[in-house]
Formats: C-alpha cells, sequence, structure tokens
C-alpha cells in the first residue's frame, strides 16, 4: 500500500519523526542546556530533537508533494532477520563489561549476519573488523570513553 489511512507512507513517517522530535523536547525540557563549549545534559538530545522535527518536516512535506502512482508492495515480515539482530543486540547488551568491546561487537556481527541467509563469512568477518575498528576510534580514542576492549583478567 502506498498510503496509511489515505495518507502518504512519506508524510506518515515524517510527522511520527516530528511527534518523537517533540516528544523529547518535552520530555528534556527540564535539562540544562550549557553552550556549544561548555555542554549540559541536555544540548545533545535537544540539538538531536530538533534535527529530528526538522528533517520530519522535510519528509512530511516532500511526502505530499510527491505522490506515487503505483502503490508500493510491502515486502514481507523476516522473523528471521527481526531475531538475530534482535538476539546480536541483546549479546552486545550483556557482553560487552564481561567480555569487552572487541569480542561484544564481533558476537553482535556474526549473530546480525544469519539475518541475511546469503551473507558469507568473509564479507561478514571483514564486518567485524571493521565495525571493531570504528567502534574503538570514535568511543575509545575519540571521545575518551573508558570501555574495556577485552575481558578482565581474572573476571568477576
Amino acid at each position: 500500500m502506498s498510503n496509511i489511512l489515505g495518507v502518504p507512507k512519506d508524510t506518515a513517517a515524517g510527522v511520527l519523526f516530528m511527534v518523537v522530535g517533540a516528544g523529547a523536547l518535552a520530555i528534556g525540557a527540564d535539562y540544562r542546556t550549557g553552550s556549544l563549549l561548555h555542554m549540559g545534559p541536555g544540548y545533545f538530545p535537544r540539538m538531536m530533537s530538533a534535527l529530528l522535527l526538522f528533517l520530519g518536516a522535510i519528509v512530511a512535506i516532500l511526502g505530499l508533494r510527491h505522490r506515487r502512482a503505483l502503490p508500493e508492495a510491502a515486502p514481507p515480515w523476516s522473523w528471521r532477520a527481526m531475531a538475530t539482530v534482535l538476539g546480536g543486540i541483546v549479546l552486545f547488551g550483556f557482553g560487552l563489561e564481561r567480555f569487552g568491546l572487541v569480542a561484544s561487537i564481533t558476537a553482535l556481527t556474526l549473530v546480525s549476519a544469519y539475518a541475511e541467509p546469503r551473507r558469507g563469512i568473509i564479507e561478514t568477518l571483514v564486518l567485524a573488523v571493521s565495525m571493531n575498528a570504528i567502534a574503538w576510534l570514535v568511543f575509545v580514542l575519540g571521545l575518551g570513553m573508558p570501555l574495556p576492549l577485552w575481558p578482565e583478567a581474572g573476571g568477576s
């Protein structure tokens, strides 16, 4: 179907973005914003909420302007894909503190790769190595987050 309750899907998605953005702004209204140099706890959520509102408005307006002549067929739900991706995320969440960033991202990537039956092992391993490198560069090196890369010696 190309519309939801008579509204084009793009417009409905844009309105949903705007509702989520407005809700996040309302929830974080009491957080101190600070400035660009001295960001408070509400600075980043407020900027992301405003960006979501702005992008939602653009998507909604473009959805009204560009109506499609033929209805789009919705792809069927893939329970396998949903289960494996969700399972990978759960593994990552439980494994981060216990096994470290590298093992958790690798587990997330390997489990989630089964969402697509034709995914090759080489492609999956390259993706796992790439995701580990990006996570280390962004979170550990760039942001200085104290994430354990490997399991703690002696365990807990």
